[in-house]
């Protein structure tokens, strides 16, 4: 399980319209998990330097050793297959409809993506989560106030 480099997005303000909506809880929360899962999807993750891997660099590539992306590091006698395969280790987890949870459960994710990202790692195009996520907030946003819209329709209010 991961350790504190988790990053956390926190929607505040909804206390206002919680006690209005107070007699729907249910909804208020499966609208919330979908607007906070759409809004890691679409506007966190798929940036590129994130799931979606850099352009390979040198190290990518003979001569011996170099590292083979979803494989490990490659040597003449062999691969190692040490890789975790980080790009499809990302998860995204709802608790109650105030928190969405993004983070990767891979060994070096806190190097890659994390708040101790390795300058070297950086350099070559790895982005922080935490960074990508500040960047998005107006799209995030939006993603929220979509569904929340959809809610205050669905709901006839």
């Amino acid at each position: 399980m991961p350790g504190n480099d988790l990053i956390r997005i926190t929607v505040t303000g909804l206390d206002k319209i919680h006690a209005a909506l107070e007699r729907f809880p249910h909804e208020i929360a499966q609208y919330l998990q979908q607007a906070g899962d759409e809004a890691a999807k679409t506007e966190i993750l798929h940036e590129r330097g994130l799931q979606s891997y850099p352009p390979a660099t040198a190290a990518n590539a003979p001569p011996t050793p170099y590292y083979v992306r979803g494989r490990g590091t490659q040597y003449k006698s062999g691969n190692r297959g040490e890789s975790e395969r980080y790009g499809t280790q990302f998860y995204v987890e709802s608790r109650g409809y105030l928190n969405t949870e993004i983070g990767n459960r891979s060994s070096y994710a806190k190097w890659l993506a994390g708040e101790e990202q390795a300058q070297a790692m950086a350099k070559i195009g790895w982005r922080k989560l935490l960074d990508v996520a500040k960047e998005k907030v107006p799209q995030i946003t939006k993603v929220y106030q979509l569904w929340i819209d959809k809610l205050i329709r669905d709901l006839g209010l």
